[in-house]
């Protein structure tokens, strides 16, 4: 029997400003590619000796990652246009910040010991910053219409802000998360492209390769075979 080289977890909490947890861990050192992502991540990088937490903006197109053995990494992902204080989503956009940590996985931010939970209970650390102000904001979805009291000029401002991103690109951005995750389901491409209109299943390829990094077949495994 084979041994997996990849272990990968994911899931979605009921919390307001989490649209998922992850987990994983690389049996011997890989590489794989990180598909691009609307949200702000908070992620704990941690091995028996040593831990940083990363936190991460919207990225606007597909990275390469080297995973090595001996190392898990949990991610918290942020509902677009929900934000941290102190790290403007504008300046994280395709950027990172790394905080130092302990190897129990306690870090300081805003001058506050915080302690990074587990996979299992990692949204009890989202309640604890927001409930200390360093989280504020709600969900954007790029689907909204402009507010009635906003101008068009004003409501891209407004996103952008609070996002780090053009209406545009977010709503881009969105759709191909939701691409990857029917996908994922096993949603054939056909339906993925006709469900989140795109042209056609090309269309959708062509963008799940710009964004994604790879074709709607291949994400059918990912990240498990990567």
């Amino acid at each position: 029997m084979s041994i997996p080289m990849l272990f990968w977890r994911e899931r979605t909490p009921e919390l307001e400003s989490i649209t998922s947890v992850w987990a994983i861990r690389a049996a011997v050192m890989m590489q794989r590619i990180v598909p691009a992502d609307p949200c702000v991540s908070i992620i704990l990088v941690q091995s028996d000796a040593s831990a940083e937490v990363i936190i991460r903006g919207p990225e606007t197109a597909p990275r390469s990652e080297i995973l090595l053995p001996g190392y898990t990494w949990i991610g918290i992902r942020l509902h677009p246009g929900v934000q941290l204080k102190d790290f403007p989503t504008r300046q994280l956009t395709d950027s990172f910040r790394i905080l130092p940590a302990d190897s129990n996985g306690q870090f300081q931010f805003e001058g506050t010991l915080l302690q990074f939970p587990s996979f299992s209970n990692a949204q009890e650390l989202i309640k604890q910053m927001h409930d200390l102000g360093y989280i504020s904001g709600k969900a954007l979805n790029s689907q909204e219409s402009p507010q009635k009291v906003m101008s068009s000029k004003s409501y891209s401002r407004f996103v952008k802000r609070s996002t780090g991103l053009a209406p545009y690109k977010l709503y881009q951005l969105q759709r191909m998360s939701e691409a990857l995750r029917l996908l994922r389901q096993g949603t054939p491409a056909v339906t993925v492209a006709s469900e989140l209109g795109f042209a056609d299943q090309a269309h959708l390829t062509r963008a799940a390769k710009q964004f994604l990094g790879y074709t709607p077949n291949e994400l059918v495994r990912w990240p498990h075979n990567f």
